[in-house]
C-alpha cells in the first residue's frame, strides 16, 4: 500500500478549482481580443516566414563535414544538424501554438460580436474556444466558425493538400511514352495527386500537376514548364508556372556562372504575373578565398527590394591524410 497523504487539507485547498463549477461572468473586451487575435498571428505569419532563414544551420554542417572526416568531426556534424533540427521543431510548435491561442481569441470575440462592445462570457465559451467539445457551443458563433478538422472531413468539406505538400504518397513513375510520364500519389483521405511529366526533344520539360477529391472529381490543376540555356560560362533555368486556365502566374529564373568548374555567381529571381519581383536569392564566391555570401531579398511595402538576410560561408578545408 502506499504512503497516505500526511498534508490532506493543504493539498486540497491547493488543488481545488472552484472556478472551474460556475462562479462570475467573465469580462471580454471584443476590440481588444481582436487585436489580440491579429498580433498573435502576425507573429505566427513571421515566425514561419523567418524559419528558412536558418536552413543554413543545417546545411552547412553536412558541407563542413563530408567526406572522409575525423570520426570526432563527423560526430560534431551529426550534433550540430540534430540541435539545428531541434530548433526547427521548436519554433514550429511555437509558431502552432500562437495560431491555436490567437484562433481561440478570435473565436470567443466572434461569438459575441452581435453584443455590446463590451459583454460577458461563459467559461464555457472560453473552452470551447480552445477544443473542449463537451461544452456547448456559443449561441452567437458563426455557422462556418469552431468546426474542427475532423467535423470537416465527416461533413465532406475536407481540403486536398497543396501540390508540394509532404503528405502525399508518392507512387512510382511510369512511362507513358518516349517523352511521357505518369506519377500518381494518394492523399491522406484519398485524395489522388497526378503529375504528366512531357520532356520534349530541345530540353523543354512539361508538368501538369491535378489534384483530385476524395470523390475523384478535379478540384485544381496546374502546368510548369522548365527549359534551360547556356550562353558560355553562364547556364540558366527558367520555370514558368501557369494556372488551371493556362494563364502565366509566375516565373523563376535562375542563373549560375561557373568559373571553370566552380559556380562563381548564382542568383535566383521569382517574378509575377504584372512581372514584379517577389523573391531574390543571390549567391557570389570571392575567386581567392572561396568565401560564399548568399543574400535574400523581398519587397517592401513600398514595392522596393530590401535584403532581409545575408549568410557568409568561409573556405570549406580539407580533411588530414589519413595512412592506411
Amino acid at each position: 500500500m502506499g504512503t497516505e497523504n500526511p498534508y490532506p487539507e493543504q493539498t486540497s485547498a491547493n488543488a481545488a478549482a472552484p472556478w472551474l463549477r460556475g462562479g462570475p461572468a467573465i469580462a471580454v473586451d471584443l476590440d481588444g481580443l481582436r487585436e489580440y487575435a491579429r498580433l498573435l498571428a502576425s507573429q505566427q505569419a513571421d515566425i514561419s516566414a523567418r524559419s528558412g532563414y536558418l536552413a543554413p544551420l543545417t546545411e552547412m554542417p553536412a558541407r563542413a563535414f563530408t567526406g572522409d572526416v575525423l570520426g570526432e568531426a563527423d560526430a560534431v556534424r551529426a550534433g550540430l544538424q540534430a540541435n539545428a533540427a531541434e530548433l526547427g521543431t521548436y519554433l514550429g510548435k511555437l509558431a502552432e501554438s500562437l495560431g491555436n491561442v490567437a484562433n481561440a481569441a478570435q473565436t470567443i470575440a466572434e461569438s459575441y460580436r452581435s453584443t455590446d462592445a463590451v459583454a460577458a462570457a461563459s467559461l464555457d465559451d472560453v473552452l470551447f474556444a480552445f477544443g473542449d467539445k463537451t461544452v456547448p457551443r456559443p449561441a452567437g458563433l458563426p455557422d462556418e466558425l469552431g468546426t474542427t478538422y475532423l467535423e470537416q472531413q465527416m461533413a465532406g468539406a475536407a481540403t486536398p493538400p497543396p501540390a508540394d505538400s509532404m503528405s502525399w504518397r508518392e507512387g512510382p513513375i511510369t512511362p507513358v511514352s518516349a517523352y511521357q510520364t505518369l506519377q500518381i500519389s494518394t492523399g491522406p483521405n484519398g485524395e489522388r495527386r497526378e503529375v504528366s511529366t512531357v520532356n520534349a526533344p530541345g530540353g523543354v520539360s512539361t508538368a501538369t500537376t491535378t489534384i483530385f477529391g476524395r470523390n475523384g472529381e478535379p478540384v485544381s490543376a496546374s502546368t510548369t514548364r522548365t527549359s534551360s540555356r547556356v550562353d558560355g560560362p553562364i547556364r540558366t533555368t527558367t520555370v514558368e508556372t501557369f494556372g488551371e486556365d493556362g494563364t502565366l502566374t509566375a516565373t523563376t529564373k535562375t542563373s549560375i556562372a561557373y568559373d571553370g568548374t566552380d559556380i562563381a555567381e548564382k542568383s535566383t529571381e521569382t517574378v509575377d504575373a504584372e512581372g514584379r519581383t517577389t523573391s531574390l536569392t543571390t549567391e557570389k564566391v570571392d575567386p581567392v578565398t572561396r568565401e560564399s555570401t548568399t543574400s535574400t531579398y523581398r519587397p517592401s511595402e513600398s514595392g522596393v527590394l530590401e535584403e532581409t538576410n545575408r549568410v557568409t560561408t568561409g573556405t570549406r578545408t580539407s580533411g588530414p591524410s589519413v595512412n592506411g
